[in-house]
């Protein structure tokens, strides 16, 4: 009798144990796909990345710190700031403030954790074909 006890407290334990989850972020985002034939669109793919990952909770919102991005004020924004170079573009993602900030592991932007990969290479692609405002 004692060890069908012993053996229901050990299941009951493991199972109560192994049901204890952590929360974590996707880092692969199947919705964000891209062809670097492709042109790459601010307002219709790079301003919808920003929306999802950069607005809320007070952040990159008007007021907030910056750069504002919202859809009205996010490329002028990023370009006056130095975060991308649109007068005479560098077209290397990593020489560019903004790519920086979103791949960092120090300071990751969003602060919840980087975006996902799908997203990055977006924002990278976008910055290859010229940081248009498109």
């Amino acid at each position: 009798m004692k060890t069908k006890y012993k053996f229901l407290i050990l299941l009951f334990g493991t199972l109560f144990w192994a049901s204890c989850e952590k929360e974590y972020y996707s880092t692969t985002d199947n919705s964000v796909q891209i062809d670097p034939s492709v042109p790459i669109s601010f307002s219709g793919s790079i301003v919808p990345i920003f929306t999802t990952n950069c607005l809320g909770s007070g952040c990159h919102e008007a007021g907030g710190p910056p750069p504002t991005l919202t859809s009205d004020k996010a490329y002028d924004q990023i370009t006056m700031l130095g975060y991308v170079d649109a007068d005479t573009p560098d077209t290397i993602p990593e020489n560019s403030s903004l790519y920086k900030r979103i791949i960092s592991t120090s300071k990751p932007m969003p602060p919840k954790g980087n975006m996902s990969q799908g997203k990055i290479d977006a924002v990278a692609l976008w910055i290859k074909q010229g940081s248009k405002n498109n």
